[in-house]
């Protein structure tokens, strides 16, 4: 298994062209006394420099909590793949106390969060459970093509220039969208939300215009309250209750009312995301920009199993010598696509 996780790494390092790539594996029987490899991610932090790259294994054991001190990019494998029996790149709770950041492929059973006033923040293509936390004074952070439950937390006086586009917002909570502003790109989005009537989804918007996004619901609101307070406009987006409730019009215009999206393939009425699932719309309902509303507008591709951009991931793998000698060769032909790169 060595050889196979090295041949991984040299097509990482090919792909990424980066300072220093580490490697972080708590798997058992790895060797990690090559001075790139780790067995866990405190003592890779620790050792890399600015600009480096962290690759993380999949593991069926949680990395557990961690604090990104350093300019660096970490990289999983994708937070859903189709190989290692399921297994990705775990964390608990990820704390970010440096800028230059880039998160994309992993998956946390907790919170993505930022301490500090902070810039240049990249979260991508990953699985968050509960809900990314950038109220400390965030500048230029691109929150992109992700699964995130709970909600996304910013500040609306000190978070200028967030890009939140092409992500599914699953079961958010009620006042989940926290603190978004004018400079806040929203756009291109699915939001499930399962609050009840008098219950909203943005809290203290100022000025926030929301784009193409495609909100769904499978409760008893009826859509009198879209925002705690303040003020958001909405162009191109689609509203619809599964329950049959007519909600309110959305603030703005070319909206689509009521309009169920029919998404090509969910069980029944339950938008909950799977990566079986297709989130693909048949209404014909267009964005700003001529392109269907929802996750997979032109401008980007939206990955269900959320394998990182600009590397390849694996497809197949075959071993055709499983049983060796000691200090003999094992045989193994990988198959591998290149992913696309947004």
């Amino acid at each position: 298994m060595k050889k196979i996780i090295l041949f991984v790494a040299i097509t990482f390092t090919y792909y990424c062209q980066a300072q220093n790539i580490l490697i972080v594996d708590n798997n058992t029987n790895v060797d990690t006394s090559p001075s790139h490899m780790y067995n866990t991610f405190t003592t890779a932090i620790a050792a890399a420099n600015d600009g480096d790259i962290i690759y993380v294994q999949p593991s069926i054991t949680s990395y557990g909590n961690i604090n990104i001190s350093k300019e660096v990019t970490v990289y999983g494998n994708g937070h859903t793949p189709e190989l290692n029996a399921g297994r990705s790149a775990t964390f608990g709770s990820i704390n970010i106390s440096a800028s230059n950041v880039k998160i994309s492929g992993i998956r946390s059973t907790s919170n993505i969060q930022s301490s500090g006033v902070r810039s240049n923040l990249t979260i991508e293509n990953s699985f968050i459970n509960n809900n990314i936390n950038l109220n400390t004074g965030i500048t230029n952070a691109s929150i992109q093509g992700n699964v995130i439950g709970v909600g996304i937390i910013l500040n609306n006086t000190t978070s200028t220039n967030i890009t939140i586009t092409h992500n599914f917002i699953d079961t958010v909570n009620p006042n989940g969208l926290v603190g978004f502003n004018s400079s806040t790109i929203f756009n291109n989005n699915i939001i499930t939300f399962n609050g009840v009537t008098t219950q909203s989804f943005f809290n203290n918007p100022i000025d926030l215009v929301a784009q193409n996004n495609i909100f769904v619901f499978t409760s008893s609101f009826n859509g009198t309250n879209w925002q705690s307070s303040g003020t958001v406009i909405f162009n191109n987006c689609l509203s619809y209750s599964y329950l049959g409730t007519t909600l309110e019009l959305l603030n703005g215009t070319g909206n689509f009312d009521n309009t169920n999206p029919q998404f090509i393939n969910i069980p029944g009425t339950n938008p909950t995301f799977n990566v079986d699932n297709d989130y693909n719309i048949a209404s014909g309902s267009l964005g700003t920009d001529g392109n269907d509303i929802g996750l997979f507008n032109g401008s980007y591709d939206f990955d269900l199993r959320g394998y990182p951009t600009l590397l390849p991931y694996l497809e197949e793998m075959t071993i055709s010598n499983n049983v060796v000698q000691a200090g003999a060769d094992l045989n193994v032909n990988l198959k591998a696509n290149a992913n696309k790169t947004n």
